[in-house]
Protein backbone atom coordinates (compact mmCIF):
# COMPACT_ATOMS: atom_id res chain seq x y z
CA UNK A 1 0.00 0.00 0.00
CA UNK A 2 1.52 3.15 -1.18
CA UNK A 3 1.32 5.97 1.78
CA UNK A 4 -0.18 9.38 1.13
CA UNK A 5 1.48 12.29 2.01
CA UNK A 6 -1.08 15.19 2.99
CA UNK A 7 0.84 18.06 3.99
CA UNK A 8 3.06 20.07 1.54
CA UNK A 9 6.10 19.54 3.21
CA UNK A 10 6.18 15.87 3.98
CA UNK A 11 5.49 15.87 -0.27
CA UNK A 12 8.65 18.35 -0.59
CA UNK A 13 10.89 16.39 1.81
CA UNK A 14 9.63 12.98 -0.61
CA UNK A 15 10.44 15.29 -3.65
CA UNK A 16 13.94 16.12 -2.02
CA UNK A 17 15.44 12.83 -1.29
CA UNK A 18 13.77 11.16 -4.67
CA UNK A 19 15.67 13.86 -6.58
CA UNK A 20 18.88 13.57 -4.52
CA UNK A 21 19.08 9.97 -4.94
CA UNK A 22 18.45 10.05 -9.11
CA UNK A 23 22.21 10.88 -9.98
CA UNK A 24 23.94 9.16 -12.90
CA UNK A 25 26.99 7.08 -12.74
CA UNK A 26 27.93 8.55 -16.03
CA UNK A 27 27.51 12.34 -14.68
CA UNK A 28 31.27 12.97 -15.09
CA UNK A 29 32.34 16.57 -15.75
CA UNK A 30 33.92 16.20 -19.37
CA UNK A 31 37.77 17.23 -18.34
CA UNK A 32 37.40 13.86 -16.12
CA UNK A 33 36.75 11.96 -19.69
CA UNK A 34 38.75 14.34 -21.81
CA UNK A 35 41.74 13.65 -19.06
CA UNK A 36 41.37 9.56 -19.40
CA UNK A 37 42.19 9.78 -23.22
CA UNK A 38 45.25 9.96 -25.27
CA UNK A 39 45.52 13.47 -26.83
CA UNK A 40 47.25 13.37 -30.29
CA UNK A 41 49.31 16.48 -31.45
CA UNK A 42 48.03 15.57 -35.12
CA UNK A 43 44.55 14.77 -34.74
CA UNK A 44 43.70 17.23 -31.37
CA UNK A 45 45.68 19.72 -31.00
CA UNK A 46 46.74 21.22 -34.56
CA UNK A 47 43.33 21.48 -35.46
CA UNK A 48 42.69 23.28 -32.39
CA UNK A 49 45.91 25.97 -33.46
CA UNK A 50 44.14 25.97 -37.45
CA UNK A 51 40.90 26.99 -36.17
CA UNK A 52 42.00 29.66 -33.49
CA UNK A 53 45.71 30.62 -33.60
CA UNK A 54 47.02 30.51 -37.11
CA UNK A 55 45.22 33.68 -38.01
CA UNK A 56 47.99 35.60 -36.33
CA UNK A 57 50.89 33.15 -35.87
CA UNK A 58 52.66 33.74 -38.40
CA UNK A 59 50.41 35.91 -40.48
CA UNK A 60 50.45 38.68 -38.54
CA UNK A 61 52.72 37.63 -35.44
CA UNK A 62 55.78 35.38 -36.38
CA UNK A 63 56.36 33.55 -33.12
CA UNK A 64 55.03 31.07 -32.24
CA UNK A 65 54.57 30.12 -35.81
CA UNK A 66 51.63 27.59 -35.22
CA UNK A 67 50.59 26.51 -38.42
CA UNK A 68 50.59 23.16 -39.12
CA UNK A 69 54.41 21.52 -40.07
CA UNK A 70 55.87 24.13 -38.03
CA UNK A 71 53.92 24.24 -34.33
CA UNK A 72 55.31 21.36 -33.10
CA UNK A 73 59.47 21.93 -33.08
CA UNK A 74 58.25 25.73 -32.91
CA UNK A 75 56.67 24.75 -29.48
CA UNK A 76 59.19 22.31 -28.34
CA UNK A 77 62.92 23.65 -29.66
CA UNK A 78 61.64 27.36 -28.67
CA UNK A 79 60.30 26.45 -25.20
CA UNK A 80 56.32 27.80 -25.28
CA UNK A 81 55.92 24.25 -24.63
CA UNK A 82 57.56 21.80 -22.11
CA UNK A 83 56.32 18.15 -22.04
CA UNK A 84 54.69 17.70 -18.56
CA UNK A 85 55.23 21.17 -16.55
CA UNK A 86 52.17 23.14 -17.08
CA UNK A 87 53.43 26.10 -15.28
CA UNK A 88 56.48 26.10 -17.63
CA UNK A 89 54.49 26.19 -20.42
CA UNK A 90 54.42 29.77 -22.14
CA UNK A 91 51.46 28.35 -24.55
CA UNK A 92 49.50 26.85 -22.09
CA UNK A 93 49.64 29.50 -19.49
CA UNK A 94 48.72 32.31 -21.96
CA UNK A 95 45.54 30.01 -22.85
CA UNK A 96 44.31 30.38 -18.97
CA UNK A 97 45.09 34.03 -19.06
CA UNK A 98 48.57 34.29 -17.33
CA UNK A 99 49.61 37.05 -17.76
CA UNK A 100 46.87 37.42 -20.37
CA UNK A 101 44.58 35.29 -22.61
CA UNK A 102 45.03 34.10 -25.91
CA UNK A 103 43.27 34.28 -28.40
CA UNK A 104 42.72 37.83 -27.89
CA UNK A 105 39.58 37.45 -29.02
CA UNK A 106 38.55 35.43 -25.58
CA UNK A 107 39.38 32.04 -24.28
CA UNK A 108 39.28 28.93 -26.03
CA UNK A 109 36.27 26.67 -24.92
CA UNK A 110 37.60 24.76 -21.54
CA UNK A 111 37.40 21.50 -23.51
CA UNK A 112 40.09 22.11 -26.39
CA UNK A 113 42.23 23.77 -23.52
CA UNK A 114 41.73 20.75 -21.46
CA UNK A 115 43.05 18.68 -24.62
CA UNK A 116 46.08 20.86 -24.63
CA UNK A 117 46.48 20.27 -20.95
CA UNK A 118 46.15 16.83 -21.29
CA UNK A 119 48.51 16.95 -24.45
CA UNK A 120 51.29 18.42 -22.37
CA UNK A 121 50.28 16.05 -19.61
CA UNK A 122 51.27 13.03 -21.29
CA UNK A 123 54.40 14.20 -22.57
CA UNK A 124 53.78 16.90 -25.40
CA UNK A 125 54.16 13.76 -28.29
CA UNK A 126 54.53 14.93 -32.43
CA UNK A 127 51.80 11.73 -32.25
Amino acid sequence: MIKKYRSPIQRLTVLLLFISFQSCYYDHPEEEVLSKTEVSFAADVQPIFDANCTVCHPALVPNPDLSEGNSYPTLINENYIIANDLDGSLLYQRLIGNPSVMPPTGSLPDSQITLIKNWIEQGALNN
